[in-house]
């Protein structure tokens, strides 16, 4: 048994609302302080709410709309943390608790994500960063860097996924976003089924003046085919397309990838950048809070976060290349970078291929890649240990 299905949602929830992402020492899953469950959050993660999706989606939110987010968020929302304060990791929460505390942790700073701008850039400032916002002003630069190397994977105009760029006309990717784009075929032949492009723009709908298109052939994958249905931790979901760099169009400056497996701790502070899709109705509890969140699917996000499972302890049967973090994302974000928040802030220590909503996120460590990403001269780079915080 897994550490989440040993300790339940109750005991990540807890971890998660830890002031500024910092647990107890040795990851305890019951880190969060008595203060940080007060009901107040609740109270002024409603607040923020509302500012942030009328300020993201550029429209007053409606009054049927703000009724429902008080319920979810005021009335759940502080029985949720109230009963974690209370019974700790043994919590019986319901699942309109956990959509309630998804809600709290990502407006209040615990696990934000925040737009990024046409010019590949974060507002390091705003409120809802929280505690994080320290760090990202100290990496907004590198943050801005990381954002220009990550697009939006798409099939004739359709959002299918996220890439970034590890070589000048390579994007690495999820092999489950290729199996979107074409099927294997005889010989290890991939037969496309329309025409794949990469846009690096914020926001795809608005412009697309740096679209690439990829081509019809494929540089590696995994080896074995990725289920949609199920995760699988054992098998490598990985694939590197090749992009048509037309002269005189800038291609994104490629990210290096980190190539040392025992550096992969948990708590070590990372974030994410990629283009999130809209989760379906089944994810959260609230239909309208998925409808209050829908102006943020498609287009480029950031989110911080941490490593919370090292190799081979994300979740039961997880392979050895396998680890666990809890930034936020949606399924249009694999293929997805994990940066460290450290060294020169650009080092990529995972790609992420897999969440469970409202339980986990799972990334192959790029080191744990290297071996058949080999031949490729693709950039590789040791971590330096360094605490931004």
């Amino acid at each position: 048994m897994d550490q989440y299905e040993k300790h339940g949602p109750a005991a990540r929830y807890l971890r998660r609302l830890s002031r500024g992402g910092a647990a107890a020492p040795g990851g305890a899953l019951e880190a969060a302080p008595p203060e940080s469950l007060s009901p107040d959050r609740a109270d002024r993660a409603f607040e923020r709410s509302i500012v942030s999706v009328e300020r993201e989606s550029g429209r007053p939110v409606d009054s049927r709309s703000r009724e429902e987010l008080d319920r979810l968020l005021r009335r759940d929302g502080r029985d949720a943390l109230e009963r974690l304060r209370s019974d700790g990791p043994a919590a019986q929460l319901t699942s309109r608790h956990e959509s309630a505390l998804e809600a709290i942790v990502e407006v209040d700073g615990s696990r934000p994500t925040l737009a990024v701008s046409d010019g590949d850039e974060i507002d390091p400032d705003d409120e809802s960063l929280g505690d994080w916002r320290e760090v990202a002003r100290r990496f907004a630069r590198q943050i801005a860097l990381v954002a220009s190397a990550v697009g939006r994977i798409d099939l004739d105009g359709k959002h299918t996924g996220t890439g970034f760029v590890v070589k000048e006309g390579l994007i690495l990717t999820n092999r489950h976003v290729l199996q979107q784009l074409a099927r294997s075929g005889a010989a290890g032949r991939w037969v496309f089924r329309g025409q794949p492009t990469i846009t690096f723009d914020a926001n795809p709908e608005r412009g697309r003046e740096r679209q690439f298109e990829i081509k019809k052939t494929v540089v590696r994958a995994g080896p074995a085919e990725i289920d949609f249905r199920a995760v699988d931790y054992d098998k490598l979901d990985f694939a590197v397309l090749e992009c048509e760099v037309a002269q005189g169009r800038e291609f994104p400056t490629p990210l290096d990838l980190e190539r040392d497996r025992d550096k992969i701790a948990e708590r070590r502070p990372v974030f994410t950048v990629g283009y999130p899709a809209d989760p379906g109705t089944y994810t959260y509890e609230s239909d309208v809070l998925r409808k209050l969140f829908q102006h943020r699917y498609g287009v480029k996000r950031f989110s911080p976060g941490e490593i919370d499972r090292g190799l081979g302890r994300a979740a039961e049967g997880t392979g050895e290349t396998v680890f666990g973090h809890d930034a936020t994302t949606l399924g249009g974000n694999s293929g997805s970078c994990v940066v460290d928040f450290g060294n020169d802030g650009r080092l990529v220590v995972g790609l992420h291929f897999a969440g469970v909503p409202k339980q986990a996120n799972f990334a192959h460590s790029s080191a744990c890649l290297r071996s058949p990403l080999e031949g490729l001269g693709l950039g590789w780079k040791d971590w330096i240990q360094e605490d931004p915080r």
